[in-house]
């Protein structure tokens, strides 16, 4: 058959600015909408990421599988995400309610799937490990939500979900099209899986009319591909999140990784393989012949005697003999084998965050040196990952088996010890009293709760101190009153007598002026107390301490409260009678007398309360010193012998 383009060749290049322009039109179309609106075009990836993408694909199998193995053979890397892993799900699985009054029927099937949750008899928290070891090694987590699929009225399709599994991340791909856009490849029927189709439609299998979902994922399975939709798979990303994969911490620390293999490898074949002596003694002498039978006759001999000490004679009539001892291994420590490999380990757990306390070295180096600070940093590393599940994998979980009441939670790995609790309950108790004092209203925010779980709410203002103290002043006032009248009754009751009667009545004679009278005493505003308005005049205060001071300068002193009326001080008195300049040196005890000097010559004055009686010259009685008759002994005389003797 000719061809057409033989007969019309220029029917190939408008074939082609056809096809370009319906290219153009779809796009525009696809921008397009009713009325003014417009959306733009969903971007895939980027050419060379999608390359890259794709290329990996091809080889992904066999790069995630190597990296599992790595992460298997290497205890420097197994020993760390075994810590995490079992940090994170130490305290199990716990199903807490999320409204009042909860639905039970909710809780049971929940129950039922956290003990069973596949085929192979695994837990939810057995499957939740797997999934988190994959999270920390591949930086990929895939669970497989196995659901029944039932077609209802109205081409209405509903869902229940069978089995939990985890998907090995070397199995798992996105089905992406050459755009690097994913749900844009292939199209299957929920009901009819096996009919797989390229393009968006109705399914037609069996007079099937139900609407083909795009596929998200597919998993390589007995040598085939099983398409997989977006709500059948959980994907969880850690180190690296991206639109796809992610990016293996492995990979990072891979030649750390493959020089702790090389080491160990190195001290097996140190320990278990070697098949050549550890030195070699190099003799150089012209008789090797004679060395050999002295060398002989010291084995007979120390076959002997063990004690034998060999000496041994190298004839050299050169000049040259020598003996060289070439050592074949180097020892651990001329290797400086152990810091290296300390060095290594640290780094490597670092990179995932679990300290060296948790490894068996809590001695370790390095700015944590103390465990308490390991201890806070490996909580925290738990409590992200626990994150991981919280936000990303359980409330899907929760939605895809249609729970709304119950929610699944991971425990705190770090338990508070009973001490713990108890001391955090009585702080908050000493605040809310501290509260209490200033004059606030406290009061619980939940009743019947237990000890370690009581909280506080504070409201109002606060009370000045005075004030409170003249209210519990009144208050214990009103108790003596009331008290007073209930002793009064009994006694009257009773037939009491006199003296009791005497003192009831006393106590009853508290009125209302006593207890005004405290209540205003107890009012007395001190610095706590005093507002704005009963701060005194700064400027006032002042001029009259100015004031004070001048009057102490010039010997004056107030008498009753009137600042007019003033009486002589005692330099004052002196200077009226002829003392000009007197210096006081001292005034006794009971302030009767006082002593003062004069150009150098001492006085004695007699005080009163109205001033200055008398003054006469001091006269001072001589401290004549005396001796100790017996300054060994007793200082009483025995007898009369030892008086005539002196």
């Amino acid at each position: 058959m000719a061809k057409l383009g033989d007969y019309l060749p220029e029917v190939p290049q408008i074939v082609n600015q056809m096809t370009e322009f319906n290219e153009n039109l779809n796009l525009l179309q696809l921008m397009k909408s009713d009325g003014d609106k417009a959306t733009a075009p969903t971007l895939g990836l980027d050419h060379v990421v999608n390359t890259w993408v794709r290329h990996q694909m091809a080889y992904r199998q066999q790069l995630v599988m190597d990296l599992q193995t790595i992460t298997y053979s290497v205890a420097e890397i197994r020993s760390p995400l075994g810590h995490i892993t079992s940090e994170v799900f130490r305290r199990g699985v716990k199903i807490i309610p999320k409204v009042e009054n909860p639905s039970m029927e909710e809780k049971e099937r929940l129950e039922k799937l956290i003990l069973d949750c596949n085929i192979f008899d695994q837990t939810l928290e057995e499957v939740f490990r797997q999934v988190h070891y994959d999270i920390n090694s591949i930086d990929d987590g895939f669970i497989y939500l196995v659901k029944e699929y039932t077609s209802k009225e109205n081409n209405r399709i509903t869902s229940r979900v069978k089995e939990l599994r985890r998907l090995n991340p070397a199995l798992v791909e996105f089905d992406l099209d050459t755009a690097g856009l994913p749900k844009n490849s292939h199209f299957l029927c929920p009901i009819h899986r096996e009919e797989v189709g390229e393009k968006p439609g109705i399914c037609g299998a069996s007079g099937c009319s139900h609407t083909l979902w795009p596929a998200m994922y597919k998993y390589y399975h007995r040598n085939q591909h099983v398409y997989l939709f977006d709500g059948e798979v959980i994907h969880v990303s850690k180190f690296s999140p991206s639109e796809t994969y992610g990016w293996s911490p492995i990979l990072t620390i891979f030649e750390k990784a493959l020089t702790l293999i090389g080491m160990d490898k190195n001290i097996y074949r140190y320990f278990f393989e070697r098949k050549m002596p550890a030195s070699m003694v190099m003799v150089t002498t012209d008789d090797p012949e004679s060395l050999r039978r002295e060398r002989a006759h010291i084995a007979a001999q120390t076959r002997i005697d063990p004690n034998y000490i060999p000496m041994v004679a190298v004839s050299s009539r050169n000049n040259r003999g020598r003996v060289d001892m070439v050592r074949l291994f180097h020892t651990l420590q001329e290797m400086d084998y152990l810091p290296v490999r300390q060095e290594i380990r640290e780094r490597v757990a670092a990179m995932w965050g679990v300290t060296p306390a948790w490894q068996g070295t809590p001695d370790a180096f390095g700015g944590l040196s103390t465990q308490t600070q390991q201890l806070v940093v490996m909580g925290r590393v738990v409590e992200a990952d626990q994150r991981l599940f919280h936000e990303k994998v359980i409330p899907l979980l929760m939605d895809a088996l249609s729970i709304t009441d119950w929610v699944i939670q991971l425990e705190q790995p770090e338990e508070k010890a009973e001490a713990t609790r108890i001391s955090f309950a009585q702080q908050r108790a000493q605040i809310a009293n501290q509260f209490l004092q200033m004059g606030f209203d406290v009061k619980l925010k939940q009743s019947d709760v237990p000890i370690d779980e009581a909280e506080f709410l504070i409201a109002g203002d606060p009370v000045p101190t005075a004030k409170m103290q003249g209210e519990q002043t009144a208050m214990a006032i009103e108790q003596q009153k009331e008290q007073a009248e209930q002793m009064k009754a009994m006694q009257e009751g009773t037939g009491g007598e006199e003296e009791g009667g005497e003192e009831m009545e006393k106590a009853l004679n508290i009125d209302e002026a006593a207890i005004k009278t405290a209540v205003e005493k107890a009012f007395t505003p001190d610095f706590h107390a005093k507002g704005p308005d009963k701060e005194r005049d700064i400027d006032e205060w002042a001029k009259k301490r100015e004031k004070k001071a001048e009057d102490r300068a010039y010997g004056f002193k107030d008498i009753g409260g009137n600042p007019k009326n003033y009486q002589k001080s005692w330099i004052e008195d002196l200077s009226d009678q002829g003392f000009s300049s007197p210096i006081i040196k001292s005034v006794t005890d009971d302030g009767s007398q006082m002593w003062f000097s004069q150009n150098n010559v001492d006085y004695v004055a007699a005080l009163s309360p109205s001033g200055i009686v008398n003054v006469e010259k001091a006269s001072f009685t001589p401290n004549t010193p005396s001796v100790s008759y017996n300054p060994t002994g007793s200082n009483t005389r025995n007898n009369k012998e030892d008086d005539e003797e002196d």
